[in-house]
């Protein structure tokens, strides 16, 4: 009796561990979190599209495309009508870049990758982050947070 139990136990644990597992698969994030070097190499495609996210604001990376700030970034006509174009998308520590990547995923965008950390972690792996005074005096404007 006792050894049909530690059976019966091993096969639920067994099933169960295997629906955790199939579960975490299926579940897993519609995007790409980068490190510093990792977002970098990704740069060096010339079809990915580099977006800084942030607001206000606050410097860039040098090659960037677009500033799309981002909690307005769902249906921005500055986006490429590509879905599967690679989107590099960053902010000052990762946040806002988190949020847009989540908002694009929704919107069908399938190739989705955030700088983790944003440009605080690019600055502290000793890469520049460049501040571009016509570029900060485009996004001035008001902006809600």
């Amino acid at each position: 009796m006792a050894k049909s139990k530690l059976i019966l136990t091993a096969v639920v644990v067994g099933l169960f561990a295997g629906l955790v597992a199939g579960g975490a698969a299926e579940g897993r994030e519609p995007f790409a979190r980068l490190d510093p070097a990792a977002f970098e190499e990704r740069m060096k495609n010339d079809k990915a599209m580099v977006i800084n996210v942030h607001v206000p604001y606050e410097g860039e990376l040098a090659g960037t495309d677009a500033f799309i700030p981002y909690d307005r970034i769902r249906d921005d006509p500055r986006l490429p009508e590509d879905k599967a174009t690679e989107l590099l998308l960053y902010c000052q520590s990762g946040r806002m870049s988190e949020e847009a990547a989540v908002d694009l995923h929704e919107e069908g965008y399938t190739n989705i990758a955030h700088l983790e950390g944003g440009m605080k972690a690019w600055e502290a792996s000793g890469r520049q982050v460049v501040y571009n005074p016509e570029n900060a005096a485009r996004q001035s404007a008001p902006h809600k947070m």
